[in-house]
């Protein structure tokens, strides 16, 4: 992780640099930070902090300007380039933001700037939030010693010393928090502050003096210490998930997301719902890509509103499925299949239908688990590992099938999950992943398939090694056209009777001679995926510059990334429809769009309907016709209007 700081000559500049000898750390003559453009691009750094700025607070009120270039409008110039670039910006902001007159402030308080000072910090702090991947630091640090001969007896604060606080900082700064964080330490007295590293300081009261000072700018911290403390919401991915290398390059970038399936109860929540930076990055050494950070899955899997049986298109597709594999791998009444995250049975229903088959369902929502189980379909409420495959075993034995739909990118720790579904295989045994295929994802510009619950976005070659690394390998591959685009991927140990298909082979020379091993693939899709944000977000709001009304269809998660990339929200779109009853009645997170049950569409019909699950928009057309008789606009490749 290559890390550019500004105002590296300064005293938090200094300590930084002791932490991190790695720094990149110009001096003001060598880059300012007002002409810094052509270094950042030079460099390349994936973080930028920015220390820079005028901190004497008289020097401040009586010569301004310097303040005003560093402040605000070096502030702003690093901001539009880290925008553009996609670069995530730290910046050190002052607690004297707060109004300072009764403590324990929290990043959420109103401000009220104390000084000439703060309020220009404050105009940093504007430009900042307009990266997409922010970190706004408020805190209060001094130097290593107290070199005044008196201190405030009445004046409290979570100041400290800066070799305590620059630590804090630069943990912060590589950490996925992001927005508004307060930092510093014990709530305590500036004379306490103050006798800590000189004895013969004396204490004096405010009032006893010339000084207009707040009394009490002390921080609340538990946002950081519920990030210290407990395990976070989102951590930082560094490695690759498939091969253990460090070669990283972030690819995408699309900003500040909230989790794609947190329905609120309200829009005021919806919209102020906690965010994390979705980016997807590329290894160089096995050519996977990834998201940069990793959400606690039970925050995203415990309770799901996804269910699967809703989706009418998807159903066909576990019948003709069942079909498939039962012709395939002789599957009969006698075979007993597993389906990994089977969510509320629809495909095990289709199996077992259609063949007989014994089936389980192993997926961690409580909630879908007991749906299945009321269709009749057996299922255990548990994440799949080791210990759960081999508890499984030991009550139904080894299966014949294991199939894993639309799970493979939600998994963090792929070979333990591959060992897990190798343990509940038989010798001749065969696992079925099906996913979202890259190459898809790359040339029909997919990219609202990005979110968080998708932690890979996969080719055929990183799970081939994989595979060979941990005695299985691939039998066969097949092109589905689901969720637009998916590829099918057969596994079996590699010491079963099952033969490699030439498709295999065939697949893995495509994804070589197309290019997709090559970082330069991607980087020129992200800028095609930059332009088709903005030509959807000026399309529809130029059609709502005409008084058109719009409304949308599906609250997926894939819309959840469209309508927020694109900053769409209920000045937009006045009420997204849905045919989930657990969603209907919550607001769309970020956006704070209302869920409402497809009858609306009668009562209150729009003009333009976007359907955000583009990928099912034949079946989705085909059901509205009775109850629906406007436009329909389709995002995804590109924007298109279809009457």
């Amino acid at each position: 992780m290559k890390i550019l700081l500004f105002g590296g000559s300064g005293c938090l500049g200094t300590e930084l640099r002791l932490i991190d000898n790695t720094l990149l750390a110009p001096k003001r003559s060598e880059v300012d930070i007002n002409n810094c453009r052509d270094y950042i691009l030079t460099h390349n750094p994936d973080i930028i902090i920015n220390a820079a700025a005028e901190t004497d607070n008289r020097k401040v009120e009586k010569l301004p300007n310097e303040a005003i270039h560093t402040n605000v409008i070096g502030a702003a110039n690093l901001a539009m380039i880290c925008r553009e670039l996609g670069i995530r910006l730290v910046y050190l902001s002052t607690d004297y933001i707060y109004k300072g007159d009764r403590g324990n402030y929290k990043e959420t308080d109103e401000i009220l700037p104390f000084n000439l000072y703060s309020w220009l910090k404050l105009g940093g702090e504007c430009s900042t939030r307009a990266v997409k991947n922010h970190l706004i630091i408020r805190t209060s640090f001094g130097k290593n010693h107290f070199e005044y001969k008196e201190s405030f007896t009445d004046k409290w604060s979570s100041k400290d010393y800066v070799n305590k606080v620059a630590p804090l900082i630069y943990e912060a700064a590589i950490s996925p928090l992001t927005g508004v964080l307060n930092l510093g330490t014990e709530r305590k007295t500036l004379y306490k502050h103050a006798k800590e590293r000189n004895a013969n300081v004396t204490g004096v009261k405010i009032a006893d003096t010339n000084y207009f000072t707040p009394y009490d700018t002390s921080l609340n911290l538990q946002k950081w210490q519920n990030y210290k403390e407990a395990t976070p919401v989102c951590r930082t991915h560094s490695n690759c998930r498939f091969c253990g290398s460090d070669d990283l390059i972030k690819y995408l970038d699309l900003g500040l997301m909230p989790l794609a399936n947190n329905l609120e109860p309200t829009s005021e929540l919806a919209k102020n719902t906690e965010r994390f930076p979705l980016q997807v990055m590329f290894c160089e050494s096995c050519s996977a890509s990834q998201l940069s950070v990793v959400v606690d899955p039970e925050k995203l899997f415990s309770y799901y509103t996804y269910r699967s049986s809703i989706n009418a298109g998807y159903v066909k597709h576990c019948r003709q499925m069942a079909k498939d594999l039962q012709q395939k791998y002789n599957l009969n009444e006698e075979s007993f299949h597993i389906d990994i995250a089977g969510n509320d049975g629809a495909l095990l229903k289709e199996f077992k239908e259609e063949i007989g088959l014994e089936v389980l369902n192993i997926d961690p929502a409580k909630n879908l688990c007991a749906i299945a189980e009321k269709e009749g379909i057996p299922s255990i409420p548990e994440f799949l590992t080791l210990d759960t495959a081999k508890g499984v075993n030991t009550i139904h034995g080894k299966s014949d099938l294991v199939t894993a739909t639309n799970v493979f990118a939600h998994v963090d720790n792929v070979k333990d999950f591959l060992l897990s579904c190798k343990e509940l295989i038989n010798e001749n045994g065969v696992i079925v992943l099906e996913f979202p295929y890259l190459i898809d994802f790359i040339e029909n510009n997919e990219f609202d398939t990005v979110y968080f619950e998708h932690l890979s976005y996969l080719n055929i070659i990183p799970i081939d090694n994989l595979c060979t690394d941990i005695g299985l390998k691939i039998i066969d591959v097949e092109k589905q056209n689901i969720h637009g685009g998916t590829l099918r991927v057969s596994i079996s140990n590699e010491t079963s009777i099952h033969i490699p298909t030439v498709a295999v082979f065939d697949l893995v020379q495509d994804e070589l001679a197309e290019g997709y091993l090559l970082y330069d693939k991607y980087s020129n899709w992200s800028k095609q995926v930059d332009k088709t944000i903005e030509s959807f977000a000026l399309n529809i709001l130029d059609l709502k510059r005409k008084g058109y009304k719009i409304a949308a269809f599906a609250a997926s998660a894939k819309g959840n990334t469209l309508l927020n990339s694109a900053s769409i929200n209920t000045d937009i779109i006045d009420y997204i429809v849905d045919e989930t009853p657990e969603k209907i009645g919550k607001f769309s997170p970020g956006t704070g769009i209302p869920i409402v049950n497809k009858n609306r569409l009668v009562s209150d019909p729009p003009d333009y309907l976007v359907i955000l699950s583009w990928n099912f928009k034949e079946e989705i057309m085909e059901k509205l016709k009775p109850i629906y008789s406007g436009k329909y606009i389709i995002p995804i490749p590109s924007f298109q209007i279809l009457d």
